[in-house]
């Protein structure tokens, strides 16, 4: 069995409207996934998520902070470099997955 994988996400240089449409659909689908496990686990199950709850948060600062910072590359009018690794391993099973 395969143990690791690893691979480019994303690796390139983009204009500034290229590189916030690429990072802010990554991230809002991400947000995306949270707010459905947190309102499947609700409706079926009626508990919360804490840890989607505060993922939710987390990656809504960081659209602030990424939006700020696309804007400073804008008025140096400089393109953005993006390098967007994956990695993912085998890891021992947990006994119960968050919700279930």
């Amino acid at each position: 069995m395969k143990t690791n994988l690893s691979f480019d996400l994303i690796n390139g240089t983009f204009h500034p409207a290229e590189a916030k449409n690429i990072l802010f659909t990554l991230i809002k689908d991400k947000i995306n996934f949270h707010e459905l496990e947190m309102f499947s686990a609700y409706e079926r199950y009626g508990i919360e998520l804490p840890h989607s709850k505060k993922r939710v948060a987390e990656l809504k600062n960081e659209l602030l902070k990424i939006e700020e910072t696309i804007k400073e590359f804008e008025k140096a009018n400089a393109d953005i470099q993006i390098i967007g690794s994956i990695e993912m391993k085998a890891v021992e099973k947990k006994q119960k997955h968050e919700v279930f």
